[in-house]
């Protein structure tokens, strides 16, 4: 069943990761003031960025916690199925949002979620495993 567990780890790896951008970008609009029509605002912008690096590290750590072996692995192929998810962005960019918008999402996205499934191999190294094996 490894490689049921490693499907189970991808997804929701990737759900989590949406999960996260869902609620940190709706609290930041809040926080911010921003209207519901103007996702694009400066400081919407930034929040975005700064939120889709952040929820995917969260999905990277969660995706290689999941993983029945080779933690890195899954969270390198977590970041392929973000890089696919931002590429498509680039190809039709959201409306209103700039240019080069999906193409930092693409950069920053994928490298975070590696980023995250490192951080979780490295604490799993030292012996503070969240998940049992």
């Amino acid at each position: 069943m490894p490689v049921l567990r490693s499907i189970i780890a991808l997804v929701a790896g990737f759900a989590i990761m949406a999960f996260l951008m869902l609620a940190l970008v709706t609290i930041a609009a809040w926080a911010i003031g921003a209207r519901a029509g103007a996702p694009f605002s400066p400081s919407m912008l930034g929040a975005n960025i700064a939120l889709f690096a952040v929820a995917a590290l969260g999905g990277g750590y969660a995706c290689a916690a999941l993983a029945p072996g080779r933690p890195r692995a899954h969270a390198a192929v977590l970041a392929v199925m973000i890089l696919a998810m931002t590429l498509s962005m680039v190809a039709q960019p959201p409306p209103g949002a700039p240019r080069w918008f999906p193409a930092t999402l693409a950069v920053l996205g994928p490298l975070s979620a590696a980023l995250g499934g490192a951080l979780y191999s490295q604490r799993r190294k030292r012996g503070h495993s969240p998940v049992p094996t």
